[in-house]
């Protein structure tokens, strides 16, 4: 697992937060890559971590006051007995964002005594502790007392190998340079992927294909279904539906860009958001028609 993420067993460490995106695409990758145990503290709902993370791969908590499934209280004691009950019993990357919170509820050194007891907690055992802070937070003393007892550490930035995942993160497509506009995919913030084959096709895939649709902003919930079948074979399918239908999605997305461009603004902004959704293709199709 060191290898893998490069977060040395038995120690914490700090980053210095900069970009979420960033960050949860680390913790993404990891638990990909990783055989152990993926612990995530959050300042982010579940619904909202769904649009980066793998849930069923990646043990999350939203930190936070309200009492919901799936959180935890901004407690200093909760959160170090949380990170002790894993530690003992299993092998794994703790992140725990929200610690500029943490600070300004119990003050500095309370929660670098948290830092300091569970850094004994870890010692000689295969677990890694990632703080997200800002680095504003500190002043001067706290930032040196801060690092020497978990150290600064940055995301590594690795080379894709597995060609699966290549082929799925590549944002390209088969067909000829005059049927996508490349201008119309930076308006819209929509491209065309490259299309899944059969063969190709595995749950893990899947999932990652629907993050990146989320990421464009296209309600692709329709394709979930998919990651929950037994067979192949008809999650394919339920995918492949989909897969149709962002498609479609995309070049009409692409002829609002015309539409909006010649002053149609507001009937712009509610046939996409319909396209968007994948529904009514046909009645924004008709009156693109009419408009153009």
């Amino acid at each position: 697992m060191d290898s893998a993420s490069d977060l040395e067993f038995g120690k914490t460490f700090t980053l210095h937060h900069k970009s979420q995106d960033i960050l949860y695409a680390y913790v993404d990758q990891i638990s990909m890559k990783e055989e152990g145990h993926i612990l995530l503290l959050s300042r982010l709902p579940q619904r909202r971590l769904l649009e980066h993370i793998d849930l069923d791969k990646v043990e999350s908590y939203w930190i936070t006051t309200q009492e919901v499934t799936g959180s935890i209280q901004p407690s200093l004691e909760q959160i170090e007995d949380l990170l002790n009950s894993r530690i003992e019993n299993h092998t794994g990357i703790a992140v725990i964002e929200g610690i500029e919170w943490l600070i300004s509820l119990f003050g500095f050194s309370k929660v670098l005594n948290m830092v300091m007891n569970l850094k004994d907690s870890l010692h000689r055992k295969p677990w890694s502790v990632l703080f997200v802070v800002s680095e504003d937070v500190f002043n001067e003393i706290e930032f040196s007392q801060w690092h020497r007892e978990s150290p600064k550490w940055d995301i590594p930035k690795y080379d894709v190998k597995d060609e699966e995942l290549a082929k799925i993160d590549i944002e390209e497509t088969p067909f000829e340079p005059d049927e996508i506009n490349q201008n119309d995919e930076q308006k819209t913030g929509l491209s065309f992927l490259v299309r899944i084959p059969r063969e190709g096709y595995t749950k893990e895939i899947a999932r990652r294909r629907i993050l990146q649709w989320r990421r464009m902003g296209l309600d692709v919930s329709a394709a979930e279904p998919a990651l929950f079948q037994t067979s192949d074979e008809v999650g394919y399918e339920i995918y492949k539906s989909v897969e149709d239908k962002v498609r479609i999605a995309i070049e009409l997305d692409n002829r609002l860009d015309i539409l909006e461009e010649r002053g149609w603004r507001s009937e712009v902004t509610k046939m996409r958001f319909r396209v968007r959704q994948l529904t009514g293709f046909t009645e924004v199709e008709n009156r693109i028609n009419e408009l153009i």
